[in-house]
């Protein structure tokens, strides 16, 4: 009952609706193209500049990218700080907890990102849904899990993360840098 009703309170019977970036295709082939390039250096080992991602960056890769399909309707992302924010639309049928069936989890989210020895995490560090944020002993919980575990199993994603140095969330933008000689 109790389980029941929580997700009745934090969640909705329908999808939010999400902005939507604004870009060209040959622009969105731009941003596919400076990733593409930057991973093609990572697999060969070539030396390569730091990969500085923007709001509309990401934003594009999520809406245009293949790589990124299941974000694409589910999240908007902006950058505060050192934390990447997201709006976020989630249907929740995948997981078997309670009547989750045709419920979204809709509101927005600050995540931390960082890397340390090619191990990538990225914890959740607030989450509001209808305005309210979710209560902390929720939340206590919910900071200690790496949403970013999953990204290992698959084998090619998991070599990428390995030949990064570092993941930085600043100034507006996410850099990524190639670990040297790797």
């Amino acid at each position: 009952y109790f389980i029941n009703r929580t997700i009745e309170k934090y969640t909705d019977t329908g999808p939010m609706t999400l902005p939507k970036v604004e870009v060209s295709a040959p622009e969105a082939a731009v941003i596919q193209d400076r990733v593409k390039a930057f991973e093609a250096a990572l697999q060969t080992g070539s030396p390569t500049e730091a990969l500085v991602l923007t709001e509309k960056d990401l934003n594009t890769l999520i809406s245009a990218s293949p790589d990124f399909a299941a974000l694409n309707g589910k999240v908007y992302v902006s950058i505060a700080g050192e934390q990447i924010k997201g709006q976020i639309s989630i249907p929740l049928d995948q997981f078997p907890i309670g009547r989750t069936a045709g419920r979204y989890l809709n509101g927005s989210a600050g995540i931390r990102l960082a890397m340390n020895n090619g191990v990538l995490t990225a914890t959740l560090e607030s989450l509001e849904v209808k305005g309210q944020p979710v209560p902390e002993q929720f939340m206590a919980g919910i900071r200690q899990q790496n949403l970013a575990k999953d990204a290992y199993n698959d084998v090619r994603k998991a070599d990428m993360l390995r030949k990064l140095e570092s993941i930085e969330v600043r100034d507006g933008h996410l850099e990524i840098k190639a670990r040297a000689g790797k």
